[in-house]
Order: C-alpha cells, then structure tokens, then sequence
C-alpha cells in the first residue's frame, strides 16, 4: 500500500471512530458503554492505577505536550525539515483546536463521579485526540520511513500504547465517558493523516522536507 493510500485508510478511519463516538453518545446512547464504564470505575476505584492514570494525566496536559512537541520540532528544525516540522506543529496544534471548538459547542457534561477535580465540557477527549494526533504524526515522520518492517513494527506498537494508555487513563479517573475517549481519537486520527496528506500533496513520495 503507498503512503497515501494509507494516510487516506487512516483519515477514513478517524471519522469513522469520531462517528461511531457521536452516534453512540448522543444517537443510541441506550447502545453505549458510557455508563456502564463510568459505573464500573465509581464503584470500583482501582488503587495501584489511581497514580498511574494521574501521571498520564499531567503527561498529556497542555505544558506536557507543548514541552514534547518542543523536543521533537527542535531536531527537525536543525535538520532543515521545516514542512515537517509545520506539519508536526499544525498537527496536534490543529488537533487541540479542533477539539477544543468541538467541546464548546457539544458542551457535554462529564460523569458525575469523577475521581478529579475537572469542570470542562466532556465531548471529545482532548487527551486522547492530542496523544493520538502527536503519537501517529512522530510514526508518519520518523518510524514509517525506516527499511526495517521489524523497528517499524517494534516502535509502532510503542507508540500506539501511548494514546491506549492515555485514553485508558481518562477512564479509569472516571473522567470522561468512553464514546469521548473513541471520539478522541478519532479527531487525532483524521486530522494528522489529512494534515500529512496535504503537506504531501505536491511530492507524494517525499518524507524529507
């Protein structure tokens, strides 16, 4: 499969998830497993996961993830890679964004029984969508590239437990409802591989600025 027949895969496959998010949350929400999960964690705290999902937390925060963003645009920049540092930048930074406006006009309430102290409309997870749109940009610029499907495999999967782990964090901190975190992703997703495949759109084949 080319590089842009899958960027366009994944984009098709983030509004799907966004979607299928929406549909569940405010559709069928009969169908969804919102409550039933924030039920779970309010009845069921889970101790030795309570710190975890916190640090997850303050890692996937704003000044977390301006500082990640930072470490990783600085080497691009050295390396003369500016459209794919923009690209980088505008990725998540569009993601934050998008979300965020999306929040604002959804304005959903959280789980009554959160485990912390947030008061932000619930609709889509900006955590997830932020963790998803930074882990699958970093795949596209620097893992999809290398000759061996072995250390694109390797680090594929490291990166994918990231936006999992953050996702799950938000759950387990009873956070938000679980279509949120679906949806979440599914706004990372499809604005990084559509913001890829413009910045492409030129040169399809090139990576390297």
């Amino acid at each position: 499969m080319s590089q842009d027949s899958f960027c366009r895969t994944l984009s098709g496959l983030g509004a799907l998830l966004f979607l299928i998010g929406a549909l569940w949350a405010f559709v069928l929400p009969e169908f969804a497993p919102d409550r039933s999960v924030a039920a779970y964690f309010a009845a069921q705290p889970l101790p030795d996961l309570l710190g975890p999902a916190k640090l997850l937390g303050l890692l996937g925060s704003p000044p977390a993830l301006a500082l990640t963003l930072l470490l990783f645009l600085l080497p691009l920049l050295m390396d003369r890679r500016r459209r794919d540092a923009l690209f980088l930048l505008f990725a998540v930074a569009g993601t934050a964004l998008i979300d965020s406006v999306f929040k604002s006009i959804i304005d959903r309430p959280r789980p009554p029984l959160r485990l912390i102290e947030i008061s932000s409309p619930a609709f889509p997870s900006w955590h997830s969508a932020t963790s998803a749109a930074l882990a699958l940009s970093l795949w596209l610029l620097f893992i999809r590239p290398l000759p061996s499907r072995t250390t694109k495999g390797l680090f594929g999967f490291l990166l994918l437990l990231w936006p999992l782990a953050i996702g799950s964090s938000r759950l387990v901190l009873n956070a938000h409802w679980a279509t949120d975190v679906i949806a979440g992703w599914g706004v990372g997703i499809f604005v990084s591989c559509t913001l890829f495949l413009m910045t492409r759109s030129r040169e399809p084949n090139s990576v390297h600025s």
